[in-house]
């Protein structure tokens, strides 16, 4: 823990009547919902200040991997600059998220977290050995590094697996109804133990080549169970919680939310199966359910959007809305260009910087423009409230440089894609290289939020403050 942060307290709020059918268990009135987790700042931060890097060096990598991959995904460095994406970004960047937002979904304290400050030193060791593994092409830096990835894995899995169960069961004693993200968060459990152990299986063919031809049956499976069925389905289910958090959605049902689950995991089972047994039927059946379901959970997003009580659409809000605009086209696109076979190396690379930065990625940085200036001003400056000037929450987050960094990243995303799909090498570079300094950009915002800041001069401490709107 940092010197002068404090963990959480334990602060846990019992409605007085049992929620309505359908509506979430609990009270999520803006940022103040997140301090009741009771999860110390150590657990979380560095999970989610490692994330915000990978994605700086994601965009650093970006403009010299790109023209290897419109020739190969294959190559070393292509599969180093997409893991580097999957897992030390994405992945790492949900782990941490996921560990602080449980347990406020849940209402229930962690579980089986005794050990859980190995989470990240092991995980962090296994990517960047297995990140090297790639680039340098070394079998034994990938089989060690996979399988620290998939020790990590299996840790993260017990923690948030027994602490889902734990609430499941509790939920059923008082009779109330289960948060409809906990659903996604289960599923997307299930896929991501899948996918790393289906990936440690790709490392270990590479190796010994016993696949055969069903390396890219294999190869097919673990794209839609890692992008699909572990990243989007927990995004999709956390964006039902962080949505009606921060802009304030009273009153939103459920309804639609539990179709887009059924008819996501029914897409995903059925594609990920198809392409493992090689049978078309069943893939073609899968991809048409989760084109239902992404455009499905695109307008159920405008529609809490439209509910909500805060009218001012912030970072964070542009930042969702473009990244489920780019999901509803690249799910669809990606879909048809596996079952028509046109899967060219230069819409592969494409379509993939579309969803690892486009849909994937922005939700992610968005996210972490709202919960990392919390979780660092609670800890840092909450008890000093009312007692001396601290610095609203919103000043934690430069404001100007998360605007550039939005612009850069979606005004030269669409250029990459385009020209990936052309071939063009040298304006693809130019549009990859804008495309890294957003990201890098929104990275160094990110961290710079972890560092001293002043109170604004002229502002009064207040005895009373409401995270929910005067410190954001």
């Amino acid at each position: 823990m940092q010197p002068g942060m404090r963990p959480f307290s334990m602060q846990t709020t019992q409605p007085t009547q049992p929620p309505a059918a359908g509506a979430p268990p609990v009270a999520i009135q803006g940022l103040s919902g997140l301090a009741r987790g009771g999860v110390p700042l150590w657990l979380p931060l560095p999970f989610l200040v490692t994330g915000v890097t990978g994605a700086a060096l994601f965009g650093a990598l970006l403009p010299w991997v790109m023209p290897q991959a419109i020739l190969a995904p294959g190559f070393p460095h292509v599969l180093t600059l997409v893991h580097t994406a999957t897992l030390g970004w994405l992945t790492m960047t949900i782990m941490g998220a996921s560990l602080q937002l449980t347990p406020v979904i849940l209402t229930n304290p962690l579980r089986a977290a005794r050990f859980a400050r190995w989470q990240y030193p092991i995980y962090l060791v296994g990517v960047a050995l297995l990140l090297s593994g790639f680039w340098f092409w070394r079998m034994p830096l990938l089989i060690v590094g996979g399988s620290l990835v998939v020790l990590a894995v299996a840790h993260y899995a017990v923690i948030l697996g027994a602490t889902l169960v734990h609430a499941h069961r509790q939920h059923e004693r008082e009779h109330t109804a289960h948060p409809l993200t906990a659903r996604y968060l289960s599923a997307s459990l299930i896929y991501l133990c899948l996918v790393v152990c289906l990936g440690l299986t790709a490392a270990l063919n590479l190796a010994f080549g016993f696949l055969g031809a069903g390396t890219g049956r294999l190869l097919l499976a673990h794209i839609t169970l890692g992008v699909v069925g572990w990243l989007t389905c927990t995004l999709m289910g956390v964006s039902y919680t962080l949505v009606r958090m921060f802009a304030l959605v009273h009153g939103h049902a459920d309804a639609y939310g539990r179709r887009v689950f059924a008819l996501l995991n029914g897409g995903i089972v059925g594609m990920a199966a198809g392409f493992a047994l090689a049978w078309l039927p069943l893939t073609l059946l899968g991809g048409l359910l989760l084109i239902a379901a992404v455009w499905l959970f695109a307008w159920d997003y405008a529609g809490m959007l439209r509910q909500r009580k805060r009218r001012v659409l912030d970072v964070t809000q542009h930042h969702g809305i473009a990244a489920v605009s780019y999901l509803a086209v690249v799910i669809p696109l990606g879909v048809v260009a596996a079952l028509f076979g046109w899967g060219s190396p230069r819409l592969f690379a494409a379509l993939g910087v579309v969803a690892l930065v486009g849909w994937l990625g922005q939700s992610t940085l968005g996210y972490q423009y709202k919960i990392v200036p919390f979780l660092v001003w609670q800890s840092r400056y909450g008890a000093l409230v009312g007692r001396q000037k601290v610095p609203l929450m919103r000043d934690l987050v430069h404001q100007r440089w998360a605007t550039i960094s939005f612009w850069l990243v979606n005004g030269a995303l669409p250029l990459v894609a385009a020209t990936a799909l052309l071939g063009w090498v040298v304006p693809m570079q130019i549009a990859a290289a804008a495309l890294g300094v957003g990201l890098i950009l929104a990275a160094a915002n990110v961290v710079g939020i972890i560092g001293p800041h002043k109170a604004i001069a002229g502002s009064n401490p207040s005895p009373n403050p409401n995270p929910t709107s005067s410190h954001q």
